[in-house]
């Protein structure tokens, strides 16, 4: 055999069939590698096989469900135990709360604060609290009036002692400052009774102090539920100065973040009724990829429509002046000349989009430079 047979001589498929087998395509051949394990099974035994492995995963899913639920407990229990300990220690001790103007109120129960409140529950069981056993402590809310602070210990007394619920004895004087109290003492219980009788209350006058409220305290339920009011009255709330340079910088420009987005249209064109946020970070991140979504469409717009002129054009040089696009409102007419004004509209779509996106950039990132950087969750 000469040199030039050997260098043009190449090995070819002797059977189709024996190549798919060789190269693991199909299984059940017998000559199959030994890290194959599975080519070697029949579809019983493959069957088999994969169930064993299900179960398996089964069980060690569910055994690790039943470890997270048995800590959970253990951990429950535990709390529970040791609540109800601290509060065997401090029956019979009093403590007084100091208030604004160094008004004080004295001998309150701290029992009944270590059972309400999570901030009195974590102080008494510090390792410094014996150091306080022995002395007339006093708690410092320098903050609030003496009056809502008072109210506040007869809440939390009826509560403890009875199965009222707050909405039937709370004050509207004092309701927003027993909402701070609650969140800065970590009532939460009475905390979540407190906004959601907040929330039954919104309307129109009281929004937008209720949204700075929310806003400040990071309740989503109610800044959402607030928000709504705002929306609609925005343009009268940007009318009154006082009340639109009350909300804190921030808050402004999501609100007015929020309700160009809702002008615009560009979060689910009417799939749904509304979109929740959960930080600018996700929103600035859905504008960018809507916005990447309608240039691609743009440019593979803008590509088949030259397509289909060349073919046009290419059409009418074969024919050689006989075909249909001959002349020049030929080829640019009929449905290119449609295609073309869907797509100048896609162009103006874009560029609102660009520059609404550009300006949101800027909004948030002004934003995270400042002190105040708004990172709660939010909706559309």
């Amino acid at each position: 055999m000469s040199q030039e047979q050997d260098v043009l001589e190449v090995p070819l498929l002797q059977d189709i069939s024996h190549y798919l087998h060789e190269n693991g395509i199909l299984p059940g051949h017998l000559n199959a590698p030994a890290h194959e394990p599975y080519q070697q099974q029949d579809q019983v035994e493959l069957e088999a096989t994969v169930n064993a492995q299900q179960e398996y995963q089964t069980e060690i899913i569910n055994k690790f469900i039943k470890d997270d639920e048995e800590i959970s407990i253990k951990s429950c229990e535990e709390s529970t135990i040791r609540k109800k300990t601290l509060l065997e220690k401090c029956k019979g001790i009093s403590i007084s709360i100091k208030t604004r103007d160094s008004l004080v109120v004295k001998n309150v129960p701290l029992d009944m604060l270590v059972d309400q409140c999570d901030t009195f529950l974590t102080l008494v069981g510090s390792e410094h609290w014996s150091s306080f056993v022995n002395q007339d402590f006093v708690f410092e809310l320098n903050q609030f009036q003496k009056e809502a602070v008072e109210h506040f210990l007869e809440i939390i007394q009826i509560r403890d002692k009875s199965s009222m619920l707050i909405r039937d004895f709370i004050t509207s004087n004092f309701i927003i400052e027993c909402c701070y109290i609650a969140h800065y003492l970590q009532a939460t219980n009475v905390l979540n009774e407190i906004v959601s009788v907040i929330q039954s209350s919104i309307d129109s006058e009281n929004c937008t102090s209720i949204c700075v409220l929310a806003d400040e305290l990071q309740i989503p339920s109610l800044l959402q539920a607030s928000m709504k009011f705002v929306m609609e009255r925005l343009d009268h709330i940007k009318d009154d100065v006082e009340v639109w340079n009350s909300i804190p910088s921030t808050l402004r420009n999501q609100i007015i973040a929020l309700n160009k987005a809702v002008k615009s249209s560009i979060i689910g064109r009417g799939q749904t009724k509304e979109a929740i946020f959960s930080s600018v970070e996700e929103f600035i991140a859905i504008l960018n990829d809507t916005l990447n979504c309608h240039k691609e469409r743009l440019k593979e717009a803008k590509e088949r429509q030259e397509e289909i002129i060349e073919d046009r054009l290419r059409e009418g040089r074969v024919s050689s002046g006989s075909g249909r696009f001959v002349l020049e409102k030929d080829m640019l007419g009929g449905s290119v000349a449609d295609a073309a004004k869907k797509i100048k509209r896609q162009e103006e779509r874009v560029n609102t989009l660009q520059a609404f996106y550009n300006e949101q950039k800027a909004i948030f990132a002004k934003d995270r430079q400042s002190v105040e950087q708004f990172q709660g969750m939010f909706q559309l």
